[in-house]
């Protein structure tokens, strides 16, 4: 057998599609009849849409024309007032009457407010408004300071303000008033009722209720606007606000950006004069017949489709179906839905001839690929961000393995690759060296890079009578072996990996036995405040109380339980019962210890972490900033971005954050800003060489003086000597904790303790 068989078979498959093609004759003849029908139908449509928007727009054009001669009427009326009264008053100054001359030559109007002088100092002098006007000064209005400005004659037509003297919101018309040398002498002010050039031109009937009519400035802002109403007995919306910009002085359909109506405008600038009026017909009411013209087509199309697919389809659908169940049976069966790639059912079939041929022992190996880091991720960016990198993943996968093997994926985010040949050893060490290397790239997911690592075990048939599951178990062992050496790298099954196993599956018991019968408590150490010899708080510690080994540590225990995902409910168990001890000694006056838990990097990741800190805070009664999460330096570093957010929705709880083990992975200074902690833990290793190692003394007062600056609480570990102590208090305000103080004790004889030392008051902690 060559290398391709070992590939997709697809000769049922092939015979199948070919029977599909001829009878997808039918049903494509069905749909290129249906497309010319809708291709009518749709190009109908759009000729009745394009005639519905001509009437329309020509509508608006009468409309808009109309309403630029109602305009131009009542603008020309007030442009004649003006020039009447800056020739009266021009002609003769000294002599001039504001009164006597309107009442003599001007034609009164119920939409003029009023005729106002202006001096050039910008006082009121005269009014018809009120015959004793008072001297108000008027120099900030925007009409005075153009025209006193630009000597020219031209008229300026104001935005809407309100009157000082009529108190009235009014559209102001002026006019420069100049004295016998030419100089400004003031202007005549014209205060027109804004609504005038809207209200007896708005109709119902031919505007619509969601249409509109706009006098507008030439710089875009509202002299007057009014749309319909739902009512025909009651008058439309009026205002004298708002703005259009410059790039809708146009006809057209767009929507209006005062009040986002789609209209259908029609736009006209009246010459010599600074505005234009805009009128709009609301596009929804103008296309209301099309709306039902058009439905009425898409009915009978949609009625003589349905009818069309249905008989096309009674005539192919029993074959079709028949033909479509086998293909999608083989792809349920033996095919990842995700991936499209064969599943275990398939592998193993495939495993199962491929061991039984005597001719493959020693020609075959099996690459078991497993994700690192893959729940990790699939915890903090959701499970459709986990599917797509799944996807993403296998594309890498089959670049790197090519036409060498075939690749699977047979779990969640486990794959595998079968591969034969003379040199499979060789050539399976080849393929996953170029795993790791395609890997390596990073992934970018919602914003987001990250890189995923992948343990591989490789496991070659070497034994002719053994099974496809043996292989595939032998894949298995090796795939963790390769885990335990550090992750991201590959590894041989070897025989002793076997005896492994079968001691990690006896404590993993023995542990899920310790879970259930209570034989795990906490134990707590003091946290000393050196400054005060007083008692800070605690730092809880797991212990195992073995019917058989006795007491163990967590550091043997520990590691069992995160590669066997039992650290998780320990994780919660530790959390409740020390948040109901420091509970219990809130109760008992000691309001100012703190109490720090470890929080282990699988446990940190899961998704419920905010929901299980959060339950305990309440369920216990604690108050939140006592409780101090441990987080190691190793965990920071793996995803500083998605940590930073983690970190952060933990804060906003009220806890505490503490960086455990400081100095034991790389160290960066830079994450005691970045990730917002509280507390910075010095691991032991430096204090050992406290206070002899020159080196190492410096490195660690530098550590706490840059801490203390931020502004965290410094906290040393393995304290074991005076000397030790005597050092530390020399460097600044410090924490310590070690043998020297106490050991990890039950909650029982912590009492003793608290005797002995003391507990720091609430302003010391």
């Amino acid at each position: 057998m060559k290398l391709a068989d070992l590939r997709r078979t697809m000769t049922p498959a092939d015979r199948s599609a070919i029977r599909r093609r001829s009878l997808l004759a039918i049903p494509l003849l069905g749909f290129l009849l249906l497309g010319l029908l809708w291709i009518v139908i749709l190009s109908r449509l759009q000729v009745e849409k394009e005639a519905a928007y001509r009437e329309s727009s020509a509508s608006a054009a009468i409309l808009s024309a109309a309403l630029e001669q109602h305009t131009i009427k009542a603008i020309h009326q007030v442009d004649q007032i003006t020039r009447f009264i800056k020739y009266e008053f021009e002609k003769s100054p000294a002599t001039f009457n504001l009164r006597t001359t309107v009442d003599k030559g001007v034609v009164q109007s119920d939409t003029l407010v009023q005729i106002s002088l202006i001096d050039s100092n910008g006082k009121l002098i005269a009014s018809t408004a009120d015959a004793d006007s008072k001297p108000i000064d008027l120099s900030d209005r925007e009409h005075f300071v153009i025209h006193k400005r630009e000597n020219d004659d031209r008229l300026y037509i104001s935005t809407p303000v309100l009157g000082r003297v009529s108190k009235h919101w009014t559209l102001q018309i002026t006019r420069r008033l100049n004295n016998p040398n030419g100089t400004f002498a003031g202007v005549v002010v014209v205060s027109e009722d804004p609504s005038y050039f809207t209200n007896d031109f708005y109709n119902n009937a031919a505007i619509g209720k969601d249409g509109v009519i706009s006098v507008v400035s030439d710089n875009g802002v509202v002299l007057a606007r009014r749309t319909g109403s739902s009512n025909p007995q009651t008058p439309g919306s009026f205002s004298a606000a708002g703005n259009y910009p410059t790039g809708r002085h146009v006809s057209g359909v767009y929507d209006d950006p005062i009040d986002g109506v789609s209209r259908i405008v029609s736009y006209r600038h009246i010459d010599g004069y600074p505005l234009g009026v805009l009128v709009g017909l609301s596009e929804a009411e103008e296309l209301a017949d099309f709306d039902h013209t058009r439905n009425v087509y898409l009915l009978m199309g949609i009625f003589i489709t349905l009818a069309m697919i249905a008989f096309f389809g009674v005539s192919t659908s029993l074959i079709s179906k028949l033909l479509g169940r086998e293909r999608e049976m083989i792809d349920l069966v033996e095919y990842d839905a995700l991936t499209e790639l064969p599943n275990r059912y398939h592998t193993l079939k495939m495993l199962r001839e491929e061991v039984g041929q005597a001719a493959n022992v020693g020609r075959l190996a099996l690459l078991y690929i497993d994700l690192d880091n893959f729940k990790t991720v699939n915890d903090t960016l959701g499970h459709n961000a986990g599917d797509a990198i799944l996807q993403l993943t296998a594309a890498r996968l089959e670049d790197a393995v090519g036409g060498a093997g075939m690749l699977a994926r047979i779990g969640g985010d486990e794959f595998v690759v079968v591969m034969r040949g003379d040199h499979v050893e060789e050539d399976a060490t080849r393929i996953a060296e170029s795993i790791e290397r395609t890997l390596r790239e990073p992934f970018d997911l919602q914003g987001s890079a990250f890189v995923l690592q992948a343990s591989i075990g490789i496991a070659l048939h070497t034994i002719a009578d053994e099974s496809e599951v043996d292989l595939l178990k032998k894949a298995d062992l090796a795939m963790y072996s390769a885990k335990d050496a550090g992750k991201g790298c590959y590894a041989f099954y070897s025989p002793a990996l076997a005896h492994r196993v079968d001691h990690l599956m006896k404590w993993e018991q023995q542990l899920r036995v310790a879970l259930n019968e209570g034989q795990l408590f906490l134990a707590y150490q003091p946290k000393i405040d050196l400054a005060h010899r007083c008692i800070a708080g605690f730092e809880a510690l797991v212990r195992w109380d073995h019917p058989v080994q006795g007491l163990i540590s967590a550091g043997e225990f520990i590691p069992i339980a995160e590669s066997t995902g039992l650290i998780v409910p320990i994780g919660d168990f530790v959390l409740e019962s020390a948040c109901r001890q420091l509970g219990l000694w809130q109760r008992q006056g000691y309001s100012s210890l703190t109490l720090a838990i470890n929080i282990s990097s699988v446990q940190f990741w899961r998704g419920d972490i905010l929901e299980t800190v959060g339950r305990c805070l309440r369920e216990f009664g604690i108050a939140p900033y006592r409780l101090e999460l441990e987080i190691t330096e190793t965990a920071m570093m793996e995803y500083p971005d998605l940590v930073s957010e983690k970190i952060f929705a933990l804060k906003r709880l009220g806890v505490r954050i503490a960086l455990d083990d400081f100095g034991t992975g790389y160290s960066s200074l830079s994450y005691l800003n970045r990730f917002a902690v509280d507390t910075l833990k010095v691991d032991k290793s430096f204090v050992q060489a406290i206070p002899h190692d020159r080196s190492v003394c410096v490195m660690v007062s530098a550590i706490i003086g840059l801490a203390r600056s931020l502004g965290l609480t410094v906290v040393v570990e393995g304290t074991e000597t005076e000397e030790q102590i005597a050092w530390l208090e020399s460097v600044g305000h410090v924490e310590a904790q070690g043998f020297l103080f106490s050991r990890p004790v039950p909650a029982s004889e912590i009492g003793a303790i608290i005797e002995k030392f003391g507990v720091c008051s609430a302003d010391v902690t």
